[in-house]
């Protein structure tokens, strides 16, 4: 009887919520920005001070010949000076820290986008890691102090036309003209720097690919092919960023070559006024040393553009990804649900697909049978393994285990308890254990039982330091076979309710196979109800029921002796047919 849908327990719920854009992010890190501002206007404030010092000994230290008040004004100077640098330093710390805790909000999220499942939209491959490094380091770069002191470049402005009209003027004049020339460098270098970023993407995707195919490449003499087709793409990306670096360069060198002259033709200005006794000795310096300041942030976003572009672009994918993410929290563990297996109407169908893969598939698997799937190539078999596990959603219908929905979004902590042995395997570069126990909390009698009942425990320790021997990349100091096996150990660690193996023996001999089925046995009376793929007839001796699928639908779901029965009965009038059409030929 097909049990309603349920829940998870209590337990095992998540919180799941989706943000349209990075706004609550962004939100957990007010408190850094809101402390970086107050820190840059007690900056820019102390900024003040050179201009100021400028004044006072010109105007007051010279004309009086006090060294007493030189002394003092130094001395007040430099402790300004001092405590500028000190809070320098800090904003630097602060956004460093909130370039960090932007990592961390976002990391995991990110991580699991990349983990998509092959069955599932196309992964984005590891572009969304790349995009929050970039981000990353430009909350904590020069650009973002260039943002937080723009701002002042007005105030600035309006404090050199405090001194006098005329050198006001000309600061907003050359104030104007930066920015102008700043937004310039963004028209100009954009396009250029945005190709050279999509043509980056498609570059790195290309080498991932091609190292994930490394044996293909290899085996069939493509290496010289795809080699040169990575330079072609690889030499269009730097020719794009080397246009777009020499456009900013130009840009940036001029803006630099302007702020220099601007700082020299204030002098000259202010010296003009002062020969019309229209200002101070003082004000020529201070106007100069101010209109620097002014401009500084207006050059640091200029030379900062190719950052600043790059994280505006990366953040905008980020905020596209993060809106499709849900923020799923660690759950914690549940009891070990019944392996009851309910699959009800399922159909499934690939993205960008409109051929069904699997339809209208029905059946229900009782805790502890052990069920064999067999059909020809094509016929679906590992789609509805991986279904099964719950790594792809139906296109309509279900699958549930112990009455919960393996599709729901919060079946994290019901997975726990599935074993998946996939017909690729690949082991994690980490010890045997790791891999064993899923990087879960390691407990060494579950490590051990696993082991045991994959009829690997013995060779593993045989190997160098155990059970904590560190593996190679993919596992490569193994054989296929004992891969596998290890594999195998990874799906019946910790007594799952559900073990789903595809093409388990693809790499075993004799005796492997004779393992991996008193493994299966073992866990069928330990109440592990176990899905077995395979094409071999020796793994259809240990299965309790059948399932024949042709052309994505169940021909034959039922006990094993009757399937073989009616195989024989069909053998036989096929033969008898035979016979008959023999006879009549003669």
């Amino acid at each position: 009887m097909i049990k309603p849908k349920q829940e998870l327990p209590a337990q095992a719920k998540t919180k799941l919520s989706r943000s349209s854009d990075l706004s609550t992010t962004f939100s957990s890190l007010r408190h850094y920005f809101l402390t970086a501002l107050a820190f840059s206007l007690a900056i820019n404030l102390l900024y003040l001070a050179a201009p100021l010092y400028m004044m006072q000994v010109y105007d007051r230290v010279l004309s009086s010949n006090s060294e007493a008040t030189l002394a003092m004004l130094t001395l007040l100077v430099l402790l300004a000076f001092s405590t500028l640098a000190l809070l320098d330093c800090l904003r630097a710390r602060i956004l460093a820290r909130s370039a960090t805790r932007f990592d961390r909000l976002l990391a995991g999220r990110l991580f699991r986008s990349v983990m998509v499942p092959i069955l599932c939209n196309p992964a984005p491959g590891n572009q969304p890691l790349r995009d929050l490094e970039t981000t990353r380091n430009f909350i904590a770069g020069n650009g973002m102090h260039a943002i937080f002191d723009f701002p002042w470049t007005p105030i600035y402005v309006f404090i050199i036309y405090r001194l006098h009209p005329s050198l006001g003027s000309f600061a907003l004049v050359c104030a104007v003209a930066l920015i102008v020339m700043a937004l310039i460098n963004e028209v100009w270098v954009r396009g250029m720097s945005s190709r050279a970023n999509a043509l980056g993407v498609r570059a790195h995707a290309l080498s991932e690919q091609s190292q994930r195919n490394s044996d293909v490449v290899h085996a069939m003499g493509m290496l010289a092919d795809v080699t040169e087709k990575w330079t072609t793409e690889r030499q269009a990306v730097l020719s794009a960023q080397q246009a777009a670096g020499e456009r900013a360069a130009i840009v940036s060198s001029l803006i630099r070559f302007l702020r220099l002259a601007m700082q020299s033709l204030i002098l000259g200005l202010g010296a003009w006024l002062v020969i019309e006794r229209a200002t101070s000795a003082g004000t020529i310096f201070a106007a100069s040393i101010l209109l620097g300041r002014a401009l500084q942030p207006v050059e640091q976003a200029a030379a900062s553009w190719k950052a600043m572009v790059g994280a505006r672009e990366a953040l905008g994918r980020l905020g596209r990804l993060a809106a499709t993410l849900p923020i799923v929290d660690k759950t914690r563990p549940i009891a070990r649900p019944e392996g009851q297996v309910v699959v009800d109407k399922m159909s499934f169908t690939a993205p960008r697909s409109e051929t069904p893969i699997l339809q209208d598939i029905s059946f229900t698997i009782e805790p502890g049978e052990i069920v064999g799937i067999i059909g020809a190539s094509g016929a679906g078999k590992s789609t509805l393994a991986r279904l099964l596990v719950g790594i792809a959603e139906p296109s309509n219908g279900s699958v549930r285990l112990a009455g919960v929905d393996m599709h729901m979004p919060l079946t994290e902590a019901l997975r726990r308890h599935v074993g998946y042995l996939p017909q690729d395997i690949e082991l994690f570069s980490d010890t045997v254990a790791a891999n064993i126990a899923r990087f879960s909390d390691q407990s060494p009698a579950k490590i051990t039982d696993a082991a045991k009942l994959a009829g690997v425990h013995e060779m593993i320790v045989c190997l160098p330091q155990g059970y904590q021997t560190t593996m190679g990349s993919a596992g490569t100091m193994l054989s296929g076979g004992w891969q596998q096996r290890v594999a195998l150990a990874r799906a019946a660690y910790g007594h799952p309710s559900m073990v789903v193996l595809d093409e388990p023996n693809s790499n075993l001999d004799t005796q492997g196979e004779e393992s991996l089925a008193a493994c299966i046995n073992r866990l069928s009376e330990r109440s592990t109800t176990v899905v077995v793929i395979s094409h071999r007839p020796a793994m259809l001796r240990i299965v309790d029921k059948i399932i024949i699928l042709t052309s994505g639908r169940v021909e034959w779901f039922g006990a094993r002796d009757d399937m073989l029965k009616r195989f024989a009965n069909n053998v036989k009038s096929h033969t008898t047919l035979e016979k008959g059409a023999s006879n009549a030929r003669s």
